[in-house]
C-alpha cells in the first residue's frame, strides 16, 4: 500500500450509512430471532475469514431504530441488539451492527493509556474523562465510537471533544463516513477524530488525525507504524493532540501545551497491538 502522505479534505454534507461500501452486507430487520440468526451467521464468517468486513447493515424502520437507540435499551443486558449497534440514521432508516474484535478495544486502551501519560506532567490526569460504548445523538443520526474522551469540567458540551475509531477490516471509505459524522457540526461538537487503521496480515499500522477546516473535515497529520526485520519504523511523529481542541480552553499556565504522542509511545501502541494479534 503506498504510504499517502499529506493533508486531505472530506466534504461534510454526505450521506452518512447508505453510501457505505458493498462490502459491508445488506439485511432488512425482520425482528429479533432474525437479527440474532443473521448476526451469529455472520460473526462466525468474519472471525474464521480475514477479508470478511466486521459491519451489517440493516434497514428497520424509524420505530424500530429509536427503541433501539433508547439510552435505557443500550444500557439493558436484555436487548443485545441494542449493545451492538454501532451508528444510527432515522432519516435513512438505517441501523449499523460492529462486531467487535480484541484488537478493537486493545487499541482504545492503548491509545487512552498514552494520552493520560502526556497530561500527567500538566497535573490534568483527573480533568480528562475516558469513554467507551457512549452515544452521540445529532439531529436524526447517532454513533457510538470506539473510544472518547471529554473534558471534565461544568458547561461541556455532551459530545466528545476528541475521538478515536478503530479500523480491522474496515475499508477507508467507512472510516471517511465516521470521520464526517464526528465533525459535521449538526451532529456533535466533537474537534478531532483521531482513526487508527490496523492491518491484519502484516505487522502495519496507519494513524490519522482528522479536525475541522473551513466546513470540510480536513486530515492535518497521518503516521504510518511499520515492523521490517524487528525493526519498528515511525513515520511523521509526533501524533500532536492541540490542548484547546481536547480540553475546550486555552491553556492557563506553562505547564499546559499541546500534546505530542512521541514516537516510543506510538511504538508501544504498535507493538502491543501486533501482540494481541499474534504477528
Amino acid at each position: 500500500m503506498a504510504k499517502t502522505q499529506g493533508s486531505c479534505d472530506l466534504d461534510l454534507d454526505r450521506s452518512f450509512l447508505k453510501d457505505l461500501p458493498a462490502s459491508i452486507k445488506r439485511y432488512t430487520y425482520h425482528g429479533e430471532e432474525q437479527f440474532l440468526d443473521v448476526f451469529q451467521t455472520e460473526l462466525t464468517h468474519f472471525e474464521a475469514s480475514t477479508e470478511a468486513s466486521g459491519f451489517l447493515l440493516f434497514h428497520a424502520s424509524k420505530e424500530v431504530i429509536e427503541t433501539l437507540s433508547d439510552p435505557e435499551n443500550i444500557e439493558n443486558d436484555d436487548n443485545p441488539i441494542s449493545r451492538v449497534c454501532s451508528s444510527y440514521d432515522l432519516s435513512e432508516q438505517l441501523f449499523l451492527v460492529a462486531m467487535r474484535t480484541g484488537p478493537h478495544a486493545a487499541a482504545g486502551d492503548l491509545v487512552s493509556t498514552v494520552i493520560r501519560e502526556a497530561i500527567t506532567p500538566m497535573n490534568l490526569s483527573t480533568s480528562l474523562q475516558g469513554y467507551t460504548g457512549k452515544t452521540t445523538r445529532g439531529r436524526s443520526r447517532g454513533k457510538t465510537p470506539d473510544y472518547s474522551w471529554r473534558p471534565r469540567q461544568p458547561g461541556q458540551p455532551s459530545s466528545p471533544s476528541v475521538t478515536l475509531e478503530v479500523a480491522w477490516s474496515e475499508s477507508d471509505s467507512k472510516l471517511n463516513s465516521d470521520v464526517r459524522f464526528w465533525l459535521n457540526p449538526d451532529d456533535s461538537d466533537t474537534n478531532i477524530c483521531l482513526t487508527l487503521r490496523i492491518n491484519r496480515s502484516r505487522p502495519e499500522i496507519r494513524i490519522e488525525k482528522w479536525e475541522r477546516q473551513n466546513d470540510k473535515a480536513h486530515r492535518s497529520q497521518i503516521i504510518w507504524i511499520t515492523r521490517n526485520k524487528n525493526q519498528t519504523h515511525v513515520s511523521d511523529h509526533p501524533l500532536v493532540i492541540p490542548f484547546e481542541s481536547l480540553f475546550r480552553r486555552n491553556p492557563t499556565g506553562p505547564a499546559e501545551r499541546d500534546l505530542a504522542i512521541s514516537q516510543q509511545q506510538l511504538v508501544f501502541v504498535a507493538e502491543a497491538l501486533w501482540e494481541e494479534q499474534e504477528l
